[in-house]
This record gives C-alpha cells, sequence and structure tokens, in this order.
C-alpha cells in the first residue's frame, strides 16, 4: 500500500513547479489532494493532465494573502476529507531589485504572498492538527532566507521571515503533536525565475546543475514520513554542482 494513503495534504502553488511535482508525488503515494492556486486556467489544465481520481481531489483558486478565502478553503478541505495531515506552504513569488529598484507595490505584494500567506495557511490549518493530535507543516524556504541576496531584497527578506515564521510554530505546535519544518532550497530549475528573465538568465548547461522540482519533492516525502520520534526541524538541499 502506498505510504500516505488516506492522508491529506493541502499544496498552495500546486498548478507548476514544485507545487505540481509535490502533487504528483504525494498522488502517486495515495493522498487525497487539496489543490490550491491563483491561476484558474492553470489548475484547470493540471487537472486535465493528471488526471487523479476525482474524489481525491479538491480544489480551489484564491489568493493566499485573503485571509477570509483561505478560511473558506481550509473549512471545505476539512469538510470533504475530515481533516488535513499536511499543508505545505509553496505559493510564492520574486521581483528582481534592491532598496532602490524595488518597489512599495513589489514590496508589499511579496511579502503578502510568501510570508503572510504562509501565516494565513498555518492559522487555518493547525487547529485542526491540534483536534486530531497529529499533522506535518512543510514550509518552502530559501538559502536568501539564511544569507542576504540584495538583488531580490524584498523576497530575501520575506524568506527570513519564513524562517523565523517556522521556528516559532515549531515551538507552538510541539505540544499539539504536530511538526513543522522548513526545507531551505538553493537554486531549482522552475519557471519561478521568468519574471526575471530580462535580468537574469541561466543557460542549458547551468540549469542541468541545479537541484530539480522533484529532487525537492523527495526531500519533502522524506519529512512526511519521518519517524514519529523525529523532527527534520529544517532540511538546506544544496545544489552541490553549481559552480
Amino acid at each position: 500500500m502506498p505510504a500516505l494513503t488516506g492522508r491529506t495534504a493541502l499544496i498552495t502553488g500546486a498548478d507548476r513547479g514544485i507545487g505540481l511535482a509535490l502533487a504528483r508525488r504525494l498522488g502517486a503515494e495515495g493522498a487525497n489532494l487539496v489543490l490550491h492556486s491563483n491561476n484558474a486556467d492553470g489548475l484547470r489544465q493540471t487537472l486535465q493532465a493528471e488526471q487523479w481520481p476525482a474524489e481525491r481531489i479538491h480544489t480551489a483558486v484564491l489568493d493566499v494573502a485573503d485571509a477570509d478565502a483561505v478560511e473558506r478553503s481550509v473549512a471545505e478541505a476539512v469538510d470533504r476529507f475530515s481533516g488535513i495531515d499536511y499543508l505545505l506552504n509553496v505559493a510564492g513569488i520574486v521581483h528582481y531589485g534592491g532598496i532602490e529598484q524595488c518597489t512599495v507595490d513589489q514590496w508589499q505584494q511579496t511579502l503578502q504572498t510568501n510570508l503572510t500567506g504562509y501565516f494565513l495557511m498555518a492559522r487555518s490549518v493547525l487547529p485542526h492538527m491540534r483536534k486530531a493530535g497529529d499533522g506535518v507543516i512543510v514550509n518552502m524556504s530559501s538559502i536568501w532566507g539564511r544569507r542576504p541576496a540584495p538583488g531580490t531584497l524584498a523576497y530575501s527578506v520575506s524568506k527570513y521571515g519564513v524562517e523565523g515564521l517556522t521556528k516559532c510554530l515549531a515551538e507552538e505546535a510541539r505540544p499539539w503533536g504536530v511538526k513543522v519544518s522548513s526545507l531551505v532550497l538553493d537554486k531549482v530549475d522552475t519557471n519561478f525565475r521568468d519574471g526575471m528573465a530580462a535580468r537574469i538568465s541561466y543557460d542549458a548547461e547551468q540549469r542541468d546543475r541545479m537541484l530539480s522540482a522533484d529532487d525537492v519533492a523527495d526531500a519533502t516525502l522524506a519529512i512526511l514520513t519521518s519517524s514519529s520520534r523525529a523532527h527534520p526541524s529544517s532540511i538546506e538541499l544544496d545544489a552541490w554542482r553549481w559552480i
């Protein structure tokens, strides 16, 4: 029997990149999938392409920074599957620019999506995990949340925030039997950087040395299936072939 049969995973940013790789991997392991995205067309195309069994899928189109929409979508998913076992916070954005280039709108949008969105999802899901006495939250973080990246100031600051949020939630949720972990990612070959293509681009050889979305899925599954005695509080996934 697949490792996650009967479990339910909520994945944000699920129609592309890392979110889609996670949905594929957890779906193959038998999990029910609650798939969130702000892109209705992308989510619909993903469902058509993947052909997951309808009885194991629940979707929501929303902005993770919209508190009311998050609350509603989580309540609907809990009603559908009687709980949520795993929350995978993936949805994120990035803008190029240091302090002189980053606009106020870009700053606010980045923090709202990358940090407030994680907070809102956790705030909505954790009461259900607490009631069950079990659960795992995995926050996708970045090496730029541990060392500064002036060229992507707002993104780096948001990921420093994710690291702090993860540590705080881990301590708060520990007595409830809930694990909260961060997955600290080096360069991953996805379309995440498309918005900065005019500023930053990589050739095929460079992209081949990056992590893949499937590498991230492997590490995430290791966290989700870890022993009840073990808490992988943070895993840093290096693109070790990068030069």
